[in-house]
């Protein structure tokens, strides 16, 4: 059987054997409901809160500020959902390198009588200028995403909530909702909530080696709203039974991530160096600067790059075109770099190469040598 290499982890990871321990280990151990009133619930319940408040340590955050979700799409839904009670339709401010959890409220927003912006990011970066020539007296919602999920870069996300909140105070004073998907950043870039200055962040377990269908809303406003409704869990923002063998499992994940970051940051920065030298005929659409190092987007100049990450599957290597989150997934990629005003025919070639902890560097050796001589053959 053909090995597998494994170089598509900015669409998912596989959960590290400490996350997969403890999941197991909650899952035949609290067999109760959190929402039950007997000794089993109020042990899941214990353990939830335990999770919660083990979680806002990490980030530093209040504990009250997280609420568990079934991933980064569901957090973002729940922020955007909130618009749909406003009586009043103003504007929405978000931009055109979003994921397709966010870009997809477009339509909607649009249908329900919403204005809405979206920004171009030339190179692969929102501007400070254009997001403040975006802003009128009628925006209510900002969104824009920390790191790139198609090419790595790293919004400036500090800058751009200070270019909003100068402009809160010009015009009086009136809050304008911040939110940022993070979901490619914990573990994988330093940041941290407070000094972000964001109101709500996304993020998913699966993009740092916990479980899939699980993840969390950093949220600390209280004007938040969920569209759903249901038996009160989450304090209301998302109803349902919570999928506790996955939120400890996550939390487990999460302080792994952390505790190893300054270890994982500097083998993959190694293995995102190796493959640019060794790939340097080609152009690399992510830069090199501003953006993480568990991304490389290049473009491959002869092929198409759905017929690309094939013949490079055919050979054992995974690759993407673009975001896993879509059953369109090229063209949501060329959509992300038509934004960035890469040149179509880069666009059409792109492909996203992306790394964990668990990337070796004879594993990057092969797949340089695997893509060149692709090239060389279809040339």
């Amino acid at each position: 059987m053909q090995e597998i290499r494994y170089f598509d982890s900015a669409a998912t990871t596989i959960m590290s054997r400490t996350a997969l321990d403890v999941y197991q280990q909650v899952a035949s151990t609290y067999i109760g409901n959190p929402s039950s009133l007997h000794a089993e619930g109020i042990k899941a319940k214990e353990k939830l809160e335990q999770a919660r408040e083990d979680l806002a340590g990490i980030l530093s955050v209040p504990k009250e500020t997280l609420t568990f979700t079934g991933g980064a799409s569901e957090a973002n839904a729940i922020v955007f959902n909130s618009l749909v009670w406003r009586l009043q339709k103003p504007h929405v401010i978000i931009s055109n390198i979003e994921h397709s959890s966010i870009k997809e409220y477009v339509r909607l927003m649009k249908q329900l009588g919403w204005k809405v912006t979206t920004l171009n990011a030339p190179g692969g970066f929102i501007k400070a200028e254009d997001l403040r020539g975006a802003l009128t007296k009628q925006t209510r919602l900002v969104s824009l995403m920390l790191v790139n999920n198609v090419v790595g870069t790293i919004q400036d996300i500090q800058a751009l909530v200070t270019e909003v909140r100068a402009f809160e105070k010009e015009q009086g004073g009136r809050r304008i909702h911040f939110h940022t998907d993070a979901t490619q950043a914990l573990g994988k870039i330093p940041f941290s909530l407070e000094a972000l200055g964001v109101d709500s962040a996304a993020f998913s377990a699966h993009k740092f080696h916990g479980p899939k269908g699980v993840g969390f809303l950093y949220n600390t406003d209280p004007a938040i709203e969920s569209l759903s409704r249901g038996g009160g869990q989450e304090a209301g923002l998302r109803p349902g039974t919570e999928n506790l063998p996955g939120i400890v499992s996550m939390v487990e994940a999460a302080k792994e991530a952390m505790e190893q970051f300054s270890d994982h940051e500097k083998q993959v920065k190694q293995i995102n160096t190796l493959l640019r030298q060794r790939l340097q005929s080609l152009q690399a659409i992510s830069p090199v600067d501003s953006c993480s190092p568990y991304i490389l987007n290049i473009a491959t100049n002869h092929l198409p790059s759905e017929v690309f990450t094939r013949m490079l599957y055919d050979k054992g290597f995974c690759v993407s075109s673009g975001s896993a989150c879509s059953n369109n997934a090229k063209q949501k990629g060329e959509g992300v770099l038509d934004s960035m005003q890469v040149p179509p025919s880069l666009a059409k070639s792109s492909i996203r190469i992306s790394f964990s902890a668990d990337t070796t560097t004879e594993e990057a050796e092969a797949l340089a040598e695997a893509i060149t001589t692709l090239i060389q053959e279809h040339a």
